[in-house]
């Protein structure tokens, strides 16, 4: 009993040392021009992560990544089922801003239908306070 707590209490200290995640997942139908938006808080360095799956998988659609200080985008990706983006967040692009957006748009002349998931760097509960200071 003992030894489950005390491998309780490690497992618990190395979980809140390391950077956490943050993971939004939106189901979307797109017709022809429409787009789905995600927008996200990201205030410390990391690994910005899009991917979107789709049906129909031949249907070729843009997945596109804005963040503070640029007038264009960050990354753009364009392609079929599945479709990939990813940019690593600096320290400069967190001095310009936290406010990003992942954008998924359809311009295949069909309609879409799918899942589109991010996982972007958010602060621990150390790291806010840090900041705050």
């Amino acid at each position: 009993m003992m030894a489950l707590l005390l491998l309780f209490v490690l497992s618990a200290s190395f979980q809140s040392n390391t950077p956490a995640d943050g993971f939004i997942e939106k189901a979307f139908k797109l017709d022809n021009f429409a787009k789905e938006t995600i927008e996200l808080t990201v205030e410390q360095p990391g690994s910005i992560v899009a991917t979107a799956e789709w049906e129909p998988k031949k249907a070729e659609l843009a997945l596109i990544l804005f963040g503070p200080g640029q007038m264009n985008y960050y990354r753009r990706s364009d392609g079929k089922s599945p479709l990939e983006l990813s940019y690593t967040v600096s320290e400069l692009d967190t001095a310009d801003g936290s406010a990003w957006k992942v954008k998924l748009v359809n311009q295949s002349g069909e309609t879409v239908e799918g899942m589109l998931r991010v996982s972007y760097p958010v602060a621990t509960p150390a790291q806010e306070s840090e900041v705050l200071q």
